[in-house]
């Protein structure tokens, strides 16, 4: 029977954790002296320590770098589509800080108002 300890970090796997669960992925981020942690690789992309003597039902196979990079691409496009509050034109920060004319008309108002 495998063992975690039998999943090497900065790699993709698929396991089955027993014999009646269903074939999941999951990367290996990080493994320490006695412990893997594993993140699965679904809608909540949940991550779990293990100690690398519990066992798997089987690892059922290494994804090799090539199939890595497709699974990862598969995910490039969907995050650079994004709409994040700070990459939108209406909220634009430096618009604030172009406007120097505008300032010193204001300030030669108050100027001559103190004057």
């Amino acid at each position: 029977m495998a063992t975690y300890n039998d999943l090497y970090p900065s790699n993709y796997y698929l396991i089955k954790q027993n014999d009646n669960a269903s074939i999941e992925m999951v990367y290996i981020p990080m493994v320490t002296g006695k412990c893997v942690l594993v993140e699965y690789q679904d809608d909540d992309q949940t991550m779990n320590w293990f100690k690398k003597t519990d066992s798997l039902f089987e690892v059922v196979e290494q994804l090799t770098e090539e199939q890595a990079v497709i699974y990862e691409s598969l995910f490039e496009d969907e995050d650079e589509e994004e709409d994040l509050p700070w990459d939108d034109e209406e909220n634009d920060m430096s618009s604030w800080f172009d406007s120097e004319n505008d300032d010193s008309e204001e300030d030669d108002k108050v100027k001559a108002i103190n004057n």
